[in-house]
C-alpha cells in the first residue's frame, strides 16, 4: 500500500496518507517522552464522494487520482492546510482517536 508523507511548515512530516477500500486514510502517531506522557494517534477518513471536495479547495483538478492530488497538495507546501481543513472538518471526514 502506497502512503505519501504530508509535510508540514517546518519540513516534516504532520501526516501521513494511503488509499484502501474504505476511504482515503490521513493519519498519524504521537509518542509522549516522559513518565507521565501519553500517546496518542488520529487517523481522519475521508470517503471516496468527497475527494472532489480536497481537490476543489486547492484548485486542483478533481478528475486526477486522488492520491496524486494529495502529492501535489504536500509538494506545494499545503500539508498544514490540508490537515487544518481536516480538522476543523472543513473537508468532510470521519475521525478515529486513540490515546494510551
Amino acid at each position: 500500500m502506497a502512503q505519501i508523507p504530508i509535510i508540514g511548515s517546518q519540513g516534516k512530516p504532520i501526516l501521513y496518507a494511503n488509499l484502501d477500500e474504505n476511504g482515503l486514510h490521513f493519519q498519524f502517531e504521537y509518542f509522549g517522552s516522559g513518565e507521565n506522557s501519553m500517546d496518542y494517534e488520529f487517523i481522519h477518513t475521508v470517503a471516496p464522494r468527497d475527494y472532489i471536495s480536497i481537490a476543489t479547495m486547492f484548485g486542483l483538478d478533481p478528475n486526477a487520482k486522488i492520491l496524486s492530488t494529495v502529492q501535489q497538495i504536500s509538494d506545494a507546501g499545503r500539508g498544514a492546510e490540508l490537515h487544518q481543513a481536516l480538522t476543523d472538518k472543513v473537508i468532510p471526514n470521519e475521525l478515529f482517536t486513540w490515546v494510551s
